[in-house]
């Protein structure tokens, strides 16, 4: 089974969506005055339930989001509806990003490209994003370190991390060292009617990828590296221990 399909309802539920809100609400459209880089259309890869892309369009943007996961798409499509906002949401494979017009800022956050487990896939998806740009457009986004897979997300191997009266969320880690890859099985039990509850079950996996590794891929790509930040809302450097980092990447003009 693939991943966010069942899990996507409960996703929402939780405590995700901060995250991308803050973000939108926020953070990146601080960041993008601090540069003096006002975009007009913006693409939202990963887009997940749609919380990022929504913010940005209500305040302006023409924004278009694409996703993996259908029911995360009907998600987000619901969720634009519900606030009478235009955004221009579509399944895609962000390995495979083929679009016939050119944005001025591409986004995709919340480690969604740690999902890639591969280089040739990552690869893909830079190639895909720098032909979805026009010169001069900016690509910003963020990806879990290693450190964070490695010391965050093994911290605590088994947790909760979500419970209501209708559901409870548990997670289990676990990580390869030699291939730097995180797994975690999300198992919820969640309340159908009455006192049956139902299981459901997902296993999601990320690699952690080296700073270097990162740096390289995008040169190779043609990116001109604008930032490498810990936090994009603080613009603090990247440290050794950072559990994510935050890339701003530009396309030549």
């Amino acid at each position: 089974m693939s991943i966010y399909q069942r899990f996507a309802l409960f996703y929402q539920r939780g405590p995700y969506l901060r995250f991308s809100q803050e973000l939108a609400e926020s953070v990146v459209p601080e960041y993008l005055d601090l540069i003096n880089f006002h975009p007009v259309d913006l693409l939202d890869i990963a887009c997940g339930e749609g919380s990022f892309a929504v913010v940005m369009a209500a305040a302006g943007y023409r924004v278009s989001g694409v996703d993996q996961s259908a029911e995360m798409i009907a998600l987000a499509r619901e969720r634009a509806r519900l606030a009478s906002i235009q955004v221009d949401f579509s399944v895609e494979d962000m390995r495979n990003l083929q679009f016939v017009e050119e944005f001025d800022l591409v986004t995709c956050f919340f480690d969604s490209l740690n999902y890639l487990l591969t280089v040739r896939d990552l690869q893909a998806a830079f190639h895909g994003v720098f032909a979805a740009l026009r010169p001069g457009g900016y690509f910003i986004f963020d990806m879990n370190t290693v450190h964070g897979l490695v010391v965050n997300w093994m911290r605590e191997k088994t947790y909760v991390q979500n419970e209501t009266d209708d559901f409870i969320e548990y997670h289990r880690h676990e990580f390869d060292y030699e291939n730097l890859i995180a797994t975690v099985e999300i198992t919820i039990f969640s309340r159908s009617s009455g006192e049956l509850w139902e299981r459901i079950q997902e296993t999601h996996r990320e690699r952690g990828y080296p700073i270097a590794d990162l740096q390289f891929l995008l040169t190779e790509t043609g990116f001109k590296i604008e930032a490498i930040y810990g936090s994009l809302s603080r613009r603090t450097e990247l440290q050794v221990d950072s559990s994510r980092v935050f890339f701003v990447v530009q396309k030549p003009t």
